[in-house]
């Protein structure tokens, strides 16, 4: 009984083992080739019911894109390589010419702001850096300078913390700022993006 006992579960932790670390037949590359890229470029299809779905419930001005919107190209857009251009295809009831040039401008604008929030917070973390730096070299030469003058301890205790100091610059520039930047750049992809209309009249017609 013992002996089929542990053969079984010898048996199930094969099974979970082969479970775990089965190949599946999927590449993203060519799930993106075959959705998405059209012609040389990478197509995002946006459908919207009604025009006003672009934007913000509560915007009656029309100048935010609704948050439904933003993340989904998004999230589309990231798994889009860098390399190709992007074309927000906007799938809508019709609209006039100046309608479509306002939209071309309003996505231009939100993306145009993201991307100076990212150099805003890109700033803001090379000051910091900077002063990490600084605040962190100028307690190790102090604990070194000082290190017989003063109590052991407390020598010891300027000299973690300007390690410490120069850690956060470190982590700050290898991690903050390059996720920072990364985000720059996905945002300046969608910048650039061509936006084109797809009218609900013009399909049905296909």
């Amino acid at each position: 009984m013992g002996i089929k006992f542990f053969n079984k579960n010898k048996k199930k932790k094969k099974n979970k083992f082969r479970i775990k670390n089965r190949k599946i037949k999927f590449r993203e590359a060519d799930y993106i080739d075959k959705h998405y890229i059209k012609y040389g470029k990478a197509t995002i299809p946006i459908t919207l019911k009604k025009i006003d779905d672009l934007y913000m419930k509560h915007d009656y001005k029309k100048l935010a894109l609704s948050d439904d919107v933003c993340d989904y190209i998004e999230e589309i857009a990231y798994i889009i390589p860098l390399k190709y251009e992007i074309i927000l295809e906007i799938h809508c009831p019709r609209i006039d010419e100046e309608e479509q040039s306002r939209i071309k401008k309003v996505i231009k604008n939100n993306y145009g702001m993201e991307i100076d929030d990212r150099d805003y917070d890109i700033h803001v973390s090379n000051k910091k850096s900077f002063s990490l730096f600084f605040i962190g070299l100028l307690f190790i030469i102090l604990s070194f300078a000082f290190g017989t003058q003063i109590p052991s301890f407390i020598a010891e205790l300027i000299n973690i913390v300007g390690w410490v100091a120069l850690w956060e610059m470190c982590e700050n520039l290898m991690l903050n700022n390059v996720e920072k930047r990364t985000e720059r750049i996905y945002k300046l992809q969608l910048y650039d993006s061509e936006v084109k209309f797809v009218f609900d009249d013009e399909e049905n017609n296909k």
